[in-house]
């Protein structure tokens, strides 16, 4: 069966050019991404294409998007995507977020429940469970970072993540990146610093808007994920009206990557 390859655009918005990718044919699905800024190329939205119109905005601060600057908080960040859903003409689209994505499409469908017909939370960040803390993101090395975010250390992302780590062990003060070959990383710390450095990754009053979700919901807990605890997608699922909580297998946190056709099918079997 051939790819289906998602297009590149550039949208004018409130805070300036979003780079939107876009993609497939049928009901309109949006994607929003996690932290590592997934996007270009990922296999995980190809296969999502392959029966929905996909379409996958990068934020503000990740990749070409522009004005980051702009945006203060997670309420900025929704009126960010509303204006975005505006311009691409999407009334009440489907929307699937992972990790700090699924916190914006939650928060979407806690604030205006009427925009979102469909919502899939995938590793969602966005609450405080006391006891159930989400782990550090901000100040750990990359190989600690990859057992979080893996559970199969030979994939290529997490192999290279492992490799830098041993670099920079065995080179000590003498192993020092180029900048340009870190800009990227910095870049999206630095964006997703502005919406969840204090509070760290959770907004206080979102658990308690939970009950406002109106538009059936699918919870996704990768089952090797020790970045946010199970905890967290067991409380989405308990409180958010009808939701239902599946388990993905054989990944961890970052299961759009670990797993690309598995949560795909997850996803599509619940949109159908």
């Amino acid at each position: 069966m051939t790819t289906t390859m998602l297009a590149a655009d550039y949208i004018d918005t409130h805070v300036g050019k979003a780079e939107v990718r876009r993609g497939g044919a049928g009901a309109p699905l949006v994607y929003l991404h996690s932290a590592s800024g997934e996007g270009a190329g990922l296999p995980f939205l190809d296969e999502l294409a392959r029966g929905h119109d996909v379409i996958a905005p990068m934020f503000p601060g990740f990749g070409a998007s522009e004005g980051i600057e702009q945006i203060d908080d997670m309420e900025d960040a929704v009126f960010h995507l509303l204006d975005l859903f505006e311009r691409l003409g999407l009334e009440a689209p489907a929307v699937a977020g992972m990790s700090l994505g699924g916190w914006m499409a939650a928060e979407i469908a806690t604030r205006y429940p009427e925009r979102v017909s469909q919502l899939v939370l995938i590793n969602a960040a966005g609450l405080y469970i006391k006891g159930a803390e989400i782990k550090d993101i901000f100040g750990r090395s990359p190989g600690e970072m990859a057992r979080d975010m893996f559970a199969d250390l030979r994939h290529p992302m997490a192999a290279m993540m492992l490799e830098l780590d041993r670099m920079v062990r065995e080179g000590g003060s003498r192993f020092v990146l180029p900048f340009e070959a870190m800009k990227p990383q910095l870049q999206t710390m630095a964006a997703t610093a502005r919406l969840g450095w204090d509070p760290y990754l959770h907004n206080p009053k979102l658990r308690k808007r939970l009950h406002r979700i109106t538009a059936p919901t699918l919870v996704v807990r990768a089952a090797q994920d020790t970045l946010i605890p199970a905890a967290h997608a067991e409380t989405y699922a308990r409180e958010i009206p009808g939701a239902r909580l599946a388990e993905l297998p054989d990944a961890a946190h970052l299961a759009a990557i670990e797993r690309p056709a598995e949560l795909a099918a997850l996803i599509a079997r619940f949109l159908a």
